[in-house]
């Protein structure tokens, strides 16, 4: 007889299993990295439509714009900047699963210490 592994009731399927980690699948989509990724981008959206709503909040995204935007203009130095927004706004969710796997990593850490 061959013993089963538990899956965990995510509905992940059996490959999706084994290459990722429950806690990377959970940090994709979780409230740690939508409150990331939005720290990220709304104080800078909102100084980007309007100067006067600029604020010291927006200084991760205006950093992040302007090293893709120089890394975009020296590819592709045509573009308008506003094309720019595209990679921003991956890389932005990219730093903001980054933060959410922390968070999942160290919440999992926290309920294995308290079993």
């Amino acid at each position: 007889m061959t013993a089963e592994r538990e899956r965990p009731g995510d509905g992940a399927s059996a490959a999706l299993e084994r290459y990722l980690p429950a806690s990377l699948r959970r940090a994709v989509a979780s409230p740690a990295t939508v409150a990331a990724f939005a720290a990220v981008v709304v104080p800078f959206a909102l100084g980007w439509l309007d100067s006067r709503l600029f604020s010291p909040f927006a200084l991760p995204g205006y950093l992040l714009y302007g090293v893709g935007t120089a890394i975009g203009n020296a590819l592709a130095p045509r573009f308008e900047f506003w094309i720019y927004w595209v990679p921003f706004l991956g890389a932005s969710y990219s730093i903001a699963v980054a933060v959410g796997y922390g968070y999942e990593r160290l919440r999992d850490r926290a309920t294995a210490a308290n079993d």
